[in-house]
């Protein structure tokens, strides 16, 4: 725990500036669907900046896969504060290749504690809290198999992944994957004149920090708005009318995308202390009432390709409370952001299957229903804000 930290210094210490575009796509519906990705990484990464139950983690390793180890973890808070940091004495010898990347040997870790040894730790400083990873898929990973090795308990936090929102910041379209390409952490620093942090874990944890908050400090693009807004003056964020124009405008579709746009949007802008306060809706809190939306727009989605498959499928009845009830229990110990992801794959993947079904009267009813409730939900969220607000 006491070693040098002169590369932590170095990674901490930069000066923002705004980056230019890597790669910009020239085609309008390109450079729309940049701008839309850029906003959302700016919107997730000025909330992560205000909450302060954020961490940033990272992991240093053995190699990859189920028998890899950490060897070095640093946890760093919200204001850049390294909260821990430890080498770790792992099972088996570090590979040569593996500390030509990282620089840790064998003689650097053998006197150092074994995970099962600070864990215990390790473990109150993560518990609750919202983990950010730049790759969180394999320091997730890592850090749940070295607990199954010593048969510890796993953390129980947030995990959300900084690069794959840096992505979408970056806008470098990969044409194969249908999405953008994830770029290294040592380049996304840079990006925000920050220093790599030399593939050691607490430094590489506030380069990460330095991402997020140069994202946070980005002004967001001036988004391409198809249908002209209602005038609002002297309102909350939450208290804006419904474009009457798009509402009385031909097509269902249309209808349902708008109402859809307009739920996301609310959301977004709910406080970090209301999201889990029960009675936005009944009795559910808003975070429940997107697990419910994700349900409906998923077996929509569902039965709209079968129906595409097979006009004559016969139609299938719901029991709505238990439906309804399901979907909010499997998404019980799922993250607020995590649950808005789902939702906007769900809508994405349920409106597409609608698309292919224009004149059929089945998708139609399931775009009504689903335009219906959405709309339902903005009203009785809006009316809990201001009620929550006058308290």
């Amino acid at each position: 725990m006491g070693r040098s930290r002169s590369r932590i210094q170095r990674a901490k210490s930069y000066r923002w500036e705004l980056p230019e575009p890597e790669a910009a796509t020239v085609d309008a519906e390109g450079r729309q669907r940049w701008d839309e990705a850029r906003a959302r990484s700016i919107a997730w990464a000025i909330d992560a900046a205000r909450d302060p139950r954020v961490v940033y983690l990272d992991t240093e390793t053995t190699g990859f896969g189920p028998r890899a180890e950490i060897v070095d973890i640093g946890v760093v808070g919200a204001e850049g504060e390294v909260l821990f940091e430890s080498l770790v004495r792992p099972e088996r010898s570090i590979p040569r290749e593996v500390t030509a990347i990282h620089g840790i040997t064998d003689a650097d870790v053998q006197d150092a504690p074994r995970w099962d040894e600070l864990f215990d730790q390790l473990r109150p400083i993560l518990k609750d809290r919202r983990i950010l990873v730049y790759n969180v898929t394999f320091d997730r990973q890592m850090v749940n198999q070295a607990c199954q090795r010593y048969a510890l308990p796993e953390a129980e936090a947030d995990w959300e992944c900084a690069m794959k929102r840096y992505a979408g910041f970056a806008g470098n379209w990969d044409p194969r994957k249908r999405w953008f390409s994830f770029v290294k952490l040592e380049h996304a620093v840079r990006a925000f004149n920050g220093q790599p942090g030399g593939h050691r874990a607490a430094a590489d944890a506030i380069a990460c920090r330095t991402v997020v908050m140069g994202m946070a400090a980005t002004p967001p693009p001036e988004l391409l708005t198809p249908e002209p807004l209602v005038p609002v003056t002297a309102r909350r964020p939450w208290q804006t009318l419904r474009n009457e124009a798009v509402l009385t405008a031909p097509g269902t579709l249309a209808r349902w995308a708008h109402a859809s746009r307009e739920f996301r949007t609310l959301l977004e802008q709910i406080p970090v202390e209301l999201r889990e306060k029960p009675g936005a809706s009944g009795t559910w809190s808003p975070r429940q009432i997107v697990a419910h939306a994700c349900g409906w727009e998923q077996e929509g989605a569902r039965r709209l390709r079968l129906l595409a498959e097979n006009p004559d499928l016969p139609d299938k009845t719901y029991d709505i409370d238990r439906f309804n009830a399901a979907n909010v229990e499997i998404r019980q110990r799922q993250s607020w952001h995590a649950t808005l992801d789902e939702f906007a794959k769900s809508t994405h993947a349920f409106g597409l299957a609608a698309a292919r079904l224009p004149h059929d009267a089945r998708a139609r009813e399931w775009l009504q229903m689903r335009t219906r409730d959405l709309e339902a939900h903005c009203d009785e969220m809006r009316q809990w804000l201001d009620s929550v607000a006058i308290a």
